[in-house]
């Protein structure tokens, strides 16, 4: 495992804003009318409010701050594809920059920004990111040297590859990107393979590993984010549009999981998904989703604990995740919606990979 022992990526505030050319939708706020209206006294009461009742909690309602979601689309085909799969691959990805090596202290990886004429999301650019760059040699190497990441990189600049990785949905840069890092809500992240042009291949999979390496979240952190966010989806044609309503958006940390054995199943190519919780500090269960990913030593776990026929739920203890929407529950939503926004049960998917070391 990579030994890693400080701290990763900062939460960030990500985009607060939506881009002006994006329209704002009246019905995707007004789901979570009900959400702003269950914390007003009484309101969940099986009796009718008096008059005087109802007087007062439209006064409330109407002090209470507008919440502005974080808003980006997705085609429907892709949700329908990585829906089927932890793993996907994806052509004609052209790679229009790169970042330099980030040091522990901010999350280890390497960032390549791309576009690709397939993709038609909005925003449109696409993030991959292998893992454990500054700690772990690149593939083929025998130690860990920043050049080969970089040489990869500027090899790969103005060209297009096929890649593979896990599709990382999460609004954590809707606006103001650069080449390195272009406006996008998805990622493959972890990125694990590269196939160029020339048919020269390059896999990650073996840097998918926690080793020491906690993240840059801090627990109350991350547990606001389990415990806050809340997702719509609205079909819109073909596209899916996702409102994202939370505070901080963070992407590594650690946080304590359950899982539910009997909902773990295999995706047909050696990954894994399953339904669980997130135990909160003060107790609260969370529901999640959760994947693991083919060829990580945590997916073999996982894979030991579908064999055994467990039956109740397990404590998996504290685990490295990362933050991610799970594209099962948004096609499932976006099937429902039928020109309205629908709520997603379990908002947050974890991507695992396993306790620190």
């Amino acid at each position: 495992m990579a030994k890693r022992t400080t701290k990763g990526k900062k939460a960030s505030a990500g985009s607060s804003s939506t881009p002006a050319s994006r329209k704002k939708k009246i019905a995707a706020a007004a789901t979570l009318l009900p959400l702003a209206i269950s914390m007003i006294p009484g309101a969940l009461s099986l009796r009718q409010p008096t008059a005087k009742q109802a007087a007062e909690e439209v006064q409330v309602t109407a002090k209470a701050p507008q919440v502005t979601p974080k808003e980006f689309t997705i085609p429907i085909s892709d949700l329908q594809k990585w829906a089927s799969s932890v793993l996907v691959t994806l052509n004609d990805i052209k790679i229009e920059g790169n970042s330099a090596v980030h040091k522990e202290e901010a999350d280890c990886e390497i960032h390549f920004g791309a576009h690709s004429p397939s993709f038609k999301g909005d925003p449109s650019g696409l993030v991959l990111e292998p893992m454990n760059a500054c700690s772990l040699p690149f593939p083929g190497q025998p130690e860990q040297s920043n050049a080969d990441y970089l040489n990869f990189a500027k090899r790969l600049k103005d060209t297009s590859v096929k890649v593979t990785g896990v599709p990382r949905i999460w609004p954590e840069h809707l606006e103001g990107g650069g080449a390195s890092n272009p406006d996008h809500a998805v990622e493959l992240h972890p990125l694990t393979d590269v196939v160029e042009s020339d048919g020269r291949e390059t896999n990650f999979t073996a840097n998918l590993s926690a080793g020491e390496f906690r993240g840059g979240v801090s627990s109350p952190t991350a547990q606001s984010i389990v415990k806050q966010t809340r997702v719509t989806v609205t079909r819109n044609g073909n596209d899916a549009q996702i409102d994202f309503f939370g505070g901080r958006i963070g992407n590594f940390t650690v946080l304590e999981v359950n899982v539910e054995p009997k909902s773990i199943a295999a995706d047909g190519a050696g990954s894994f998904r399953m339904n669980g919780q997130v135990v909160l500090d003060d107790g609260e269960n969370v529901p999640v989703s959760m994947v693991t990913v083919s060829a990580s030593p945590f997916n073999d776990t996982i894979a030991r604990l579908q064999s055994g026929g467990r039956k109740n739920i397990v404590n998996l203890g504290e685990v490295l995740v990362l933050f991610s929407l799970s594209p099962q529950f948004l096609l499932e939503a976006a099937n429902k919606s039928n020109g309205q926004a629908v709520a997603i049960e379990r908002p947050i998917q974890l991507i695992l990979y396993g306790p620190p070391d």
